[in-house]
C-alpha cells in the first residue's frame, strides 16, 4: 500500500494552527472575518485530522512489520488521537458560544487551542521520529 499518512498529516498540522492563530486575531481585532476563518479552517482541519488518523492506522501494520518499536508507534498514535479528540472539544465549544448556549470565553477557547497546539506538535514529533529515527515508510535502495 502506498503510504497516504504522510501525504495527508500536514493538511491539519497547518489547519488547526492557523485556525488556533486566526482565533488570536480575531481577539486582537474584533473582525467577523477572523472568526469565521477560525470556525473554517477549525473544520478543515479536523476533516483532514481524521483523514490522517484513518490513515495512520492502516500504516501502523507496515511500520510494525519493519520492527519499528512499538511504544513509539503507540505514543504517537494516542497523540493523534487526543488531537483529534481534543479539537472536536474546541469545536463543540465554539459552537456552543456560536449558538449562544454559553457565553463567549475567549481565553478559554484560546487557552485550549494553544493546548491542542501543543498536543499536535508532540504528535507530529512522534511521527517525525518514527521517520527520521526509525525508517517509517522509508523505503532503502538496492544495491
Amino acid at each position: 500500500m502506498h503510504p497516504i499518512h504522510p501525504m495527508v498529516v500536514h493538511f491539519p498540522i497547518a489547519l488547526l494552527i492557523t485556525s488556533v492563530v486566526f482565533d488570536l486575531l480575531s481577539t486582537r481585532w474584533r473582525h467577523k472575518s477572523f472568526q469565521d476563518a477560525g470556525f473554517y479552517t477549525l473544520i478543515a482541519g479536523l476533516l483532514g485530522a481524521a483523514i490522517a488518523v484513518l490513515t495512520g492506522a492502516m500504516a501502523e501494520e507496515l511500520a510494525e512489520d519493519k520492527g519499528i518499536p512499538e511504544s513509539v508507534l503507540e505514543i504517537h498514535e494516542a497523540l493523534g488521537y487526543a488531537t483529534l479528540l481534543f479539537f472536536i472539544g474546541l469545536l463543540a465549544l465554539r459552537l456552543l458560544m456560536r449558538w449562544k448556549l454559553i457565553s463567549e470565553r475567549p481565553a478559554l477557547y484560546l487557552a485550549m487551542g494553544v493546548a491542542g497546539i501543543v498536543i499536535l506538535s508532540a504528535a507530529g514529533y512522534f511521527g517525525g521520529s518514527l521517520v527520521y529515527d526509525f525508517g517509517a515508510g522509508v523505503s532503502m535502495p538496492v544495491q
